[in-house]
């Protein structure tokens, strides 16, 4: 088989969510206790098929590692190393503070936590976000909460974003590209 060829400054066509779900559920890029380096890790989507994937979301059930992975995919197809599930600080409780995923970028070191905040449908997860937002500020670096999924009432988003750094994940990669000037 040829490969496709494209020109150049016009984007390959970009599948269809459903499809890009079912690469990104049997994807598993491990960065659970060690760093996955952008450049060095097979990526299951492009970067157009990450924000197609993040804008239809809410369409979707995804488990909260599914929610992570998609998360993590974004920062390494910005270029961006990653971890997932490190323990970095104390919540405000004074337990081990567990992030979901943290980005490194390799030029300079810089480091960003991000907290993410997936759910479908209505039900808790509104209730959670105070103390996100709380553990956020218990941290020994800079943070971010990244949400979706299209189940949290529009008052606790406005709430969420008027307090904190927070951005759902369709914009993800404007935050990131701002964030570590990318």
């Amino acid at each position: 088989m040829r490969p496709q060829l494209y020109l150049e400054g016009v984007a390959p066509p970009v599948a269809d969510p459903p499809e890009l779900l079912a690469r990104l559920r049997t994807w598993e890029p491990g960065g659970i206790g060690r760093w996955v380096v952008a450049g060095e890790c097979a990526v299951p989507l492009s970067a157009a098929e990450c924000a197609a994937l993040s804008n239809e979301i809410d369409a979707f059930e995804l488990t909260p590692a599914e929610f992570e992975r998609l998360i993590a995919l974004v920062g390494l197809t910005l270029g961006l190393d990653f971890r997932r599930k490190l323990t970095v600080g104390k919540t405000v409780y004074g337990r081990d503070r567990e992030v979901d995923v943290l980005f490194r970028d390799a030029r300079n070191g810089n480091r960003v936590a991000v907290e993410a905040k997936y759910q479908r449908v209505a039900g808790t997860a509104d209730e959670k976000l105070p103390y996100a937002v709380l553990n956020l500020k218990t941290l020994p670096l800079p943070g971010v909460i990244v949400y979706g999924g299209g189940g949290f009432h529009q008052g606790a988003l406005h709430w969420l974003c008027a307090n904190t750094r927070a951005t759902d994940i369709a914009r993800l990669p404007e935050w990131l590209t701002v964030f570590f000037a990318l």
